[in-house]
């Protein structure tokens, strides 16, 4: 008889979801962090380094799921062996994966965050320096250029992937979607400071032109191409914004107002 061949461990299909290992070690290099630590209080986290990662790669395994790492690597720390031996300081930066979400969070942050507050669905670029804001889950959060921008304030979702949020003081902003309960924050303050400025000034304008009307007058509006046919008689007010001429308004029988 023939001997008998041992059969591989059948390995588990990765979910769409899930973060592969070699999606990992490709952003462990492009963000040049240097190690993984899988979010599960009860085991204290355990962290893996890259290298540890690459080895595992080299077995064939890139396309296991990140969440496999304790079962793939050989030997691996929790989070307070590898502080305690200085390995690891409080100021280091590592990937952290909890359930399919990845972000990249200072070792400082970890131990005081609950699940609710690791898994908010962010993105890997969530940390980069423009304000992104998140409403996943119905929960309101803000990086860290983003808080500052709105001075802490949580705010409620509008409608729609785009839409506009007046704070107290005067300040107003753009929310863009950019990515599923992702949105960029744009301070449009001075913008709509401008078009309220453009807003009263049109409305004193009707309001100046309905008056003049009511007493009787003729007022039209003129380009400077018809200026040419004006009477004589008629008075032209020349309609001017921010140093701009934008158009004329003839009055007839203006002489007499």
């Amino acid at each position: 008889m023939g001997r008998e061949t041992k059969r591989p461990p059948r390995r588990r299909k990765v979910e769409k979801n899930e973060v592969t290992l070699s999606e990992l070690l490709r952003d462990l290099y492009l963000h040049g962090v240097e190690y993984c630590l899988l979010y599960s209080p009860p085991e204290g986290h355990p962290v893996f380094s890259k290298e540890q990662i690459v080895s595992v790669l080299e077995k064939g395994e890139s396309e296991r799921s990140v969440s496999e790492l304790a079962t793939l690597c050989s030997s691996f720390s929790p989070l307070k062996d590898l502080l305690e031996k200085n390995v690891l300081s409080k100021k280091d930066k590592l990937f952290v994966l909890k359930d399919a979400d990845l972000r990249i969070l200072p070792v400082s942050t970890i131990a005081e965050m609950t699940g609710e507050e690791i898994g908010t669905g962010v993105p890997l670029w969530w940390d980069a320096p423009l304000p992104f804001v998140s409403w996943a889950g119905e929960r309101f959060s803000a990086n860290r250029k983003a808080a500052g921008l709105l001075d802490g304030i949580p705010l409620t979702r509008g409608e729609g992937s785009e839409f506009l949020r007046e704070l107290p003081g005067g300040k107003c902003f753009l929310f863009r979607e950019i990515h599923p309960c992702i949105f960029l924050v744009d301070d449009v303050s001075e913008d709509m400071g401008n078009a309220k400025e453009m807003t009263w000034w049109a409305a004193v304008g009707k309001a100046f032109v309905s008056r003049l009307r009511g007493k009787g007058f003729s007022v039209e509006k003129m380009t400077e191409d018809s200026l040419s046919a004006v009477d004589e008689r008629d008075e032209i007010l020349t309609c001017v914004w921010e140093d701009d001429i934008v158009g004329f308004l003839k009055v007839k029988d203006g002489k007499n107002f």
